[in-house]
């Protein structure tokens, strides 16, 4: 899938500038592209998903019949040129939120593609995220899907740049989800099973042995990767996330909910609290749920840090009431600190 494009259009450079830099920093995963000269926005070579156009390049766009964006709309001030008022205007010095909230409906009118599709698979797909880097991630993850799975199929995918989820299972695993992902692409005819181990009951693909791979691999790889798990026949796919991938926009897109860890204490709340502001007004359709937990690995005694027992001990039993009482499938969630 290729990022969607929006491009503006002013003989005003400096409105320009200030317009397609708020543009750039507010809405994300998309490519903005800016004119202040008709001859050469005539000469471009692509066409754009969005244009937002004064009048004088709507009249030459007009003219020459190049069909060079998909949606037009007129940048005008206090003085609309009659020819262009039946289309949607954005005015000059207008809130700039009221014209975000624009770009945001028109962008995501379509994005009933793939990644809205994805129900057609009948999976839930819950994402999970700590913007600080929880040293309990992986172990929440793996205590969410072990409640999971007592009511269905739950595959487990962490694609944290540097895991070591092979080292607190105990299993040395063979094919991984580069392995995978090769595979895919090259859209090869063969069994899921090779890639696939158990660790207490919940199925997993190894992670990812080079930290520098998750940061090559592109968002239409990622597309193509989760188009064919939601295939496999899971009825819950749990992704946990560590640094922000390619297309991570998209990928959260596609889950119903997302949860985001973090920890007592004011510092780290107020990076939760900075990423949950983003997400809220980024995530359409995703349940963005913020999860404080109330331990951490930092009172764990060396070599007393066996999964199994984190599982079945006080992380598992904190997963687990957050399930029984509903709190990851409505409003925000906080354990006890």
């Amino acid at each position: 899938m290729t990022k969607k494009s929006i491009v503006v259009c002013d003989e005003d450079k400096e409105y320009l500038i200030a317009f397609t830099e708020y543009l750039m920093e507010h809405i994300h995963d998309i490519s903005i592209y800016s004119f202040s000269s008709v001859e050469v926005f005539l000469e471009s070579n692509r066409t754009y998903d969005v244009g937002i156009l004064s009048k004088d390049f709507l009249s030459v766009l007009e003219f020459s019949n190049k069909n060079l964006v998909e949606e037009k709309l007129y940048l005008c001030d206090e003085n609309v040129t009659p020819d262009f008022e039946h289309l949607p205007m954005v005015y000059k010095y207008q809130s700039m939120e009221i014209v975000e909230e624009m770009m945001r409906r028109m962008l995501q009118k379509d994005a009933a593609g793939w990644w809205e599709k994805r129900r057609d698979a009948n999976t839930k797909v819950i994402g999970i995220y700590s913007p600080i880097s929880h040293e309990l991630s992986m172990p929440f993850g793996l205590s969410l899907c072990q409640v999971l799975r007592e009511k269905g199929r739950v595959l487990f995918l962490d694609i944290e740049e540097n895991s070591i989820m092979e080292m607190m299972t105990g299993q040395e695993n063979g094919r991984s989800l580069m392995d995978l992902l090769y595979f895919v692409l090259q859209q090869e005819s063969f069994p899921m099973e090779e890639f696939i181990h158990t660790f207490m009951g919940v199925d997993y693909v190894s992670s990812f042995a080079n930290p520098e791979e998750v940061n090559d691999i592109s968002q239409e790889a990622w597309e193509s990767l989760m188009s064919y798990i939601l295939r496999a026949g899971y009825d819950t796919v749990v992704i946990l996330f560590g640094r922000t991938v390619q297309g991570f926009h998209n990928m959260v897109s596609m889950c119903e909910e997302l949860v985001v860890l973090g920890k007592p204490g004011d510092y780290y709340q107020k990076s939760i609290r900075a990423f949950m502001n983003y997400a809220g007004k980024t995530f359409d359709g995703v349940s963005i749920k913020s999860v404080f937990l109330p331990m951490s690995a930092g009172n764990l005694v060396d070599g007393t840090y066996a999964m199994e027992e984190l599982i079945q001990g006080n992380l598992g039993i904190f997963v687990r009431k957050l399930l029984q009482e509903g709190m990851i499938s409505r409003g925000s969630i906080y354990g006890a600190s």
